[in-house]
């Protein structure tokens, strides 16, 4: 497969899940401050800010996500990784596109079961949360 195949399926893949994302949100309903999570909370006793407490609720709960983003396989062969999830959907992201962190709080991914969750300010990339740097090699296997 050439680069150009290889980016058409990693931008194909990751509009699905930007998409579904998006549904998500919509489904929710609006944040306070129509939409857009405040950048530090307030103490209503004294009106000071504190920006560690909003920075800790900006982030979701990686529990609590649809099966649209609960990952089941990963692939990686030469360039590019093949991500299967939970409903079945598969992307294919570039190795630059795709960004693995470890999430160990009482937010992060169930144990043995990373979680997808689309990024950049054009839907290409993605972030793969990991519950343990255990989990990373077990769970990606080479395919040559």
């Amino acid at each position: 497969m050439n680069r150009r195949a290889t980016f058409l399926l990693a931008i194909a893949g990751m509009v699905g899940i930007a998409t579904r994302s998006r549904r998500v949100r919509a489904e929710q309903g609006p944040t306070q401050s129509g939409g857009v999570a405040s950048a530090a909370t307030t103490n209503e006793a004294d009106g000071s800010r504190n920006p560690k407490a909003a920075s800790a609720s900006q982030f979701q709960n990686l529990k609590m996500v649809g099966a649209e983003h609960q990952v089941v396989t990963i692939h990686h062969h030469r360039n590019t990784f093949e991500i299967t999830t939970a409903d079945g959907q598969n992307a294919v992201l570039l190795d630059a596109n795709l960004r693995i962190k470890i999430d160990s709080t009482d937010n992060g991914p169930p144990a043995g079961r990373p979680v997808i969750l689309p990024g950049g300010a054009m839907g290409d990339r993605a972030t793969l949360f990991f519950a343990s740097s255990a989990e990373i090699g077990a769970l990606i296997k080479d395919r040559s």
